[in-house]
């Protein structure tokens, strides 16, 4: 072929990020394969264990027995008489069955094993270190349920396939080679032949991989070589197989330009009943590279063992889901390597897709894509995001759904509810979203809508959102939702309407006014309202303190001002509507003055004779106001206090018989002047202190 000609959509940056590594036999540890995998470490269920005690043993020996440990009972099969016990903290399993064991009541007690499901695991040697991925994404168990059949074809658009490898012998259907323009399509380069191994290799043949199918067969079309291709070369191969029937076409090529007749293409496949699958690319950019941005195309994105994106796959808004950036695959000349990039990425997902329509046929590629994404293993952040699309293909779980969409002929449609915000809900700031939905076979997808608008989607319960407000306009706004199935059945809830209210209501202090004085006890009085709802209560602030409530107009508050100190004080007043929003009235500054007191102290002597009158002790009342004395002394005496006005009037005493040692006495002077205290002995003889306290 020609310079000119040369394909110009490459399959990577130079070679950089896809690459062959010589084999490398892992020998992994199972605790951390059982880590990677999710599967637990013990082989059986910590803090429980189960327990049957003889027929006939009374239910306070029972209780007895499962006191003495101080476990419960958690649960139970009462058909066989056994429970399911939870233990105390720090009390291993082991320990516990031992004790039950020695109670003469017990029939048995055991652990609760965990017990593996029976998978399908095939005899190729590398499969159990080079390609632990497909066992973590449920491989072994999907293959329980379909191994691919050869009436669903997939396609490899590639370089080529080298098709005397031994490992893809009985897998191939070979087509058209639109480079050389000839039937002929082997693999000159050895990228082909590296992708066309991850979906397409012969399973359980005791040689080499296993692919992620066992028997769909494998279309392979040569659109290019080691420069990559074009777009009319990627649309003849399309086409082509389409033509021949694939429902699954594989894409390893990127490029960042956009092309309407690769678009005409996927639609043209995609109309006949195909999904095409293309890789995202190895440039580490969120820039758009095609085919995989183009709408109808599934993108795939790479992610290494820890499940996080590999440095150099590409991301962004386009990305579908995501699948392991290496695997151990087919080269050419008949060996196996590890080769890595977002072109292995891609065929993991064609060859599920091979799966999910063995399982289902009559899906349609939107249905197929549904069940794909739906039942993906989130990563990143939850729900969608441009890392990981929906999430890492779960091999296991899409078979499943696809299986059981065919098995129910499944047209119900899920059943979805709104189950946060109530209707009639007063909404501000952030607030949560929350969505019920259930299937007969299983939900795949929830759909939120505000106000008709797309607002998000989930894949997999909880089906929750944060739903920001503020960017929302003040009054009413609906929320429904829309859920989806394997099978395609939408159900949508029924809309709710709630109040969006993100302005805060007015409050201003109305009474007392800014500038006056205040003593005694001082209503303070405001007023309040709200544009949007409705007042919910005023809070009244003296200083910045919180000092009263109040749920109800009219908005007033009694304030103490003899509790304040003499001099200025600012008053707030803050009004909070049904949502929350919180308004505050400008500050009021008011002066307090209360009358001052003054505190005067005396001491004396009395006694000797039955009613001795002390010497007099004159306070000077500057002003109308309450008058207070205390007299104290010590000793057997028993004294009196008595109050005297200015014209000599007795106005107040205190003569308590038997009282000890005090005697306290008040009096509301109505008029300033001077008056006078007395103490009389009434017996004995005491030295005595005298306190008074006046305006």
């Amino acid at each position: 072929m020609s310079a000119a000609r040369r394909p110009r959509l490459v399959w990577g940056n130079g070679r950089l990020f896809l690459f062959v590594c010589v084999v490398v036999l892992v020998v992994f540890a199972s605790a951390a394969l059982a880590a990677a995998s999710g599967a637990p470490l013990s082989p059986y269920v910590e803090g429980q264990c189960l327990v049957k005690f003889r027929p006939g043993t009374p239910a306070s020996e029972v209780a007895r027995a499962h006191a003495a440990l101080g476990s419960a009972v958690a649960d139970s099969i009462p058909q066989i008489g056994v429970q399911v016990v939870t233990l105390p903290p720090g009390l291993s399993v082991g320990r516990a069955v031992g004790l039950y064991q020695h109670n003469p009541n017990v029939e048995f007690a055991e652990p609760d094993y965990y017990v593996a499901p029976s998978s399908t695991i095939p005899n190729d040697p590398y499969f159990n270190y080079g390609q632990m991925p497909l066992q973590w994404m449920g491989a072994p168990e999907a293959w329980d349920i379909t191994r691919g059949t050869p009436s669903v074809l997939i396609a490899v658009l590639d370089t080529g396939v080298d098709y005397n490898h031994p490992d893809l012998q009985g897998r191939l259907v070979l087509g058209r080679d639109f480079v050389d323009g000839d039937q002929d399509p082997y693999d000159l380069d050895g990228h082909g032949t590296w992708v066309t191994g991850v979906p397409g290799a012969t399973t359980n043949n005791g040689l080499g991989i296993a692919g992620v199918s066992w028997s769909n067969p494998v279309l392979c079309v040569r659109i290019g070589d080691y420069w990559g291709t074009t777009y009319s070369l990627m649309a003849k191969g399309v086409t082509h197989a389409a033509d021949n029937g694939a429902r699954a076409i594989n894409i390893s090529f990127a490029g960042t330009s956009y092309s309407s007749s690769i678009a005409t293409a996927v639609d043209y496949a995609w109309n006949k009943g195909a999904v095409t699958i293309a890789a995202a690319g190895n440039s580490g950019t969120s820039t758009p590279y095609y085919p995989a941005a183009l709408p109808r195309v599934v993108a795939v994105s790479g992610v290494e063992s820890t499940n996080t994106i590999v440095y150099y796959s590409n991301y962004g808004s386009w990305i579908d889901v995501c699948a392991p950036c290496n695997s151990e695959t087919t080269l050419v000349g008949g060996s196996f390597g590890l080769v890595g990039g977002t072109s292995i990425s891609a065929p993991y997902v064609t060859g599920l897709f091979g799966l999910v329509f063995s399982a289902n046929p009559s899906l349609t590629p939107q249905q197929a894509v549904d069940i794909v994404c739906g039942t993906a293993d989130d990563l990143g952040a939850p729900g969608f995001d441009i890392y990981y699309g929906w999430g890492k293909i779960d091999i296991y779980r899409a078979v499943l759904a696809a299986s059981q969409s065919a098995q129910a002929g499944d047209t119900a449609a899920p059943s979805v509810s709104m189950t946060a915000p109530a209707a009639g809900a007063v909404l501000s700031g952030t607030t949560g979203i929350s969505v019920s939905a259930t299937d007969n076979v299983g939900v795949t997808r929830v759909d939120l809508y505000i106000d008709g608008s797309l607002a998000g989607s989930l894949t997999a319960p909880p089906y929750q959102w944060t739903w920001n407000t503020a960017q929302a306009s003040d009054g009413s706004h609906i929320i429904s939702a829309k859920a989806y199935d394997g099978a395609g059945n939408m159900g949508v809830a029924e809309a709710v309407s709630v109040t969006v209210d993100n302005t805060a209501p007015s409050a201003a202090i109305v009474d007392p006014t800014a500038g006056a004085t205040v003593a005694g006890t001082t209503p303070v009085q405001a007023a309040a309202s709200d544009v949007v709802t409705s007042v919910r209560d005023v809070g009244f602030y003296l200083d910045g303190a919180w000092q009263k409530t109040v749920s109800a107009a009219p908005y007033v508050w009694n304030w103490d001002t003899t509790k304040a100190a003499k001099g200025w004080h600012s008053l707030v007043a803050r009004a909070y509507d049904a949502a929350g929003n919180e308004g505050a009235s400008s500050s009021v500054s008011v002066e307090v003055s209360n009358p001052t007191t003054t505190t005067e102290t005396f001491t004396g002597s009395v006694g000797f004779s039955r009613n001795a009158m002390s010497l007099g002790h004159p306070i000077t009342v500057g002003s109308p106001g309450l008058v207070s004395a205390s007299l104290t002394w010590s000793g057997k005496a028993d004294l009196d206090l008595y109050l005297y006005s200015p014209a000599g009037v007795l106005v107040a005493a205190s003569t308590t018989r038997g009282r000890g040692g005090s005697e306290q006495l008040q009096y509301q002077a109505l008029s300033a002047g001077t008056y006078t205290l007395k103490v009389a002995a009434f017996s004995g003889k005491a030295n005595y202190t005298l306190t008074a306290t006046h305006p």
